[in-house]
């Protein structure tokens, strides 16, 4: 994901294997394309999208129906420490630092979406649920708010991060062990 630095300041983390990696170092230039679509969001990540999403604009990918956009100019990029976490035991991956050079609203109410605030939806729909399912519903549920919540701390806002505590709250006062 992409995470803000500052002002104009951009950094994200990339794993070796990724095209998006390759076109960086290749390039020194990227977009941050925001978009709601969830074909899109599918199609990318199985495989790559189609060159017809793509505007002829600045020769770099555009999407066509982006909320907005921010071409990003590379300032750094290093190596990070092998990562030894829940998804991997080898991930090897680089941080890139890069300055916004233009930043283009399509939609004057676009906003990027964080998938944290859909992790806190999962958990309150799962919160709902919790008295009215059995012990392996209930267990798995609980494994899901934990995990929704290791991720949220790493990648939300303080609010989602503070609205994920008083769920937690609530799940211990109901008599739940969460982490």
């Amino acid at each position: 994901g992409i995470v803000c630095k500052g002002k104009d300041k951009l950094g994200c983390r990339l794993f070796v294997g990724t095209q998006t990696l390759i076109n960086i170092m290749e390039t020194r230039k990227y977009v941050v394309n925001i978009t709601f679509d969830p074909i899109n969001f599918v199609n990318s990540t199985i495989g790559n999208l189609d060159i017809e999403e793509f505007t002829d604009d600045e020769d770099i990918a555009i999407l066509k129906n982006a909320e907005a956009y921010i071409i990003c100019e590379v300032t750094d990029i290093r190596k990070m420490d092998p990562i030894k976490d829940h998804v991997t035991s080898n991930g090897e991956a680089y941080i890139v630092s890069s300055d916004a050079l233009k930043i283009v609203k399509n939609n004057p109410c676009a906003k990027a979406i964080n998938r944290g605030l859909f992790a806190l939806l999962e958990c309150l729909t799962n919160y709902t649920r919790l008295d009215l399912v059995g012990k392996d519903q209930q267990d798995y549920f609980i494994g899901r708010f934990n995990e929704n919540n290791r991720m949220i701390k790493r990648v939300s806002d303080e609010d989602t991060i503070e609205a994920m505590e008083i769920l937690k709250k609530s799940m211990i006062e109901k008599g739940f062990d969460v982490e």
